[in-house]
């Protein structure tokens, strides 16, 4: 059955269970970049305020339109496991725990009745999705390569029951063997965005201080026109090749002109995109879609 025909069948107001992942909470806390997360609230109260019956699968202190639901099992925030191992530089086994964790707090969705369909913003609820009659939509917010186009389109082709939205024209094309039922653009709440016509400041980056992201193109640009600018992001520098990014690139550069602002919580961040003339998005990894481009011009 497709996704067009299943629709005709559907009630009008559907019992949705939405997921993206239990490592923060839904929206996302201050010292975290997530925009997954920020999608998953955005959407949630979206489709409670049109009359569904929504149930967000999140980490405690959540905070929704829907229902939300949780297991205290899955709390990682009183895992100390996860911090030592971080602490310990085993970001292998840390990501393992964590992908373990996901997938015991998405067993709700899949062991009841209660659902005419999950929708999942990771991958990581595939396996449970396979086993199970439930539609599922999968929503996976970063770039395909080339096994996950082959592991993504055997799921599509073997279970039925399991779809798959890209976020963009160019995520599509990134993955010919997926049969995509809709291209679905990320959004965002423009009621939370005020624009300024008059901005104060000069350059802006925002987003993860990492090789992919481009941190160092922003700073080179900022430095051959000579105008100020200010990172806004979290530093991803576990010891090896980023902490050498980190050092070489980034901070034997930071000066008053150039400035790391480290985390800064949303609210503080959209008063950035709404002081700066110019947003720096040097990217070099082919992005399913960036939050941060339609942030900056809402």
């Amino acid at each position: 059955m497709n996704m067009s025909n299943y629709s005709k069948h559907m009630p009008k107001k559907l019992k949705i269970a939405i997921f993206c992942t239990t490592t923060d909470t839904v929206p996302p806390s201050s010292k975290v970049i997530h925009a997954p997360l920020w999608l998953t609230y955005y959407l949630a109260n979206l489709l409670a305020e049109k009359g569904h019956e929504v149930t967000l699968i999140a980490a405690p202190k959540s905070k929704s339109r829907a229902k939300i639901i949780n297991k205290k099992i899955t709390d990682l925030k009183r895992n100390k496991t996860i911090k030592e191992l971080i602490q310990r530089n085993l970001i292998g086994t840390s990501r393992r725990v964590m992908a373990l964790n996901d997938q015991t707090a998405l067993l709700d969705a899949y062991t009841s009745d209660a659902f005419d369909i999950v929708h999942a913003h990771t991958e990581l609820s595939l396996p449970l999705a396979a086993l199970s009659k439930i539609p599922t939509l999968i929503t996976y917010h970063s770039s395909y390569d080339e096994f996950y186009n082959k592991l993504f389109a055997y799921y599509k082709n073997n279970f039925k029951q399991i779809y798959f939205n890209s976020l963009s024209n160019r995520h599509s094309h990134q993955a010919p063997l997926i049969s995509f039922i809709q291209t679905v653009h990320n959004g965002i709440d423009l009621k939370n965005f005020s624009f300024n016509k008059k901005p104060k400041k000069d350059l802006l980056f925002v987003g993860r201080i990492i090789e992919e992201k481009g941190p160092d193109t922003a700073i080179m640009v900022a430095k051959k026109i000579k105008l100020p600018l200010e990172l806004i992001g979290e530093k991803f520098a576990p010891k090896g090749q980023r902490e050498e990014f980190w050092n070489n690139k980034i901070q034997k550069y930071l000066s008053n002109n150039i400035q790391y602002k480290g985390i800064q919580p949303h609210k503080k961040t959209k008063q950035y995109y709404q002081n700066a003339k110019i947003l720096l998005f040097p990217d070099r990894w082919k992005e399913a879609f960036g939050l941060v481009m339609i942030e900056s011009m809402a």
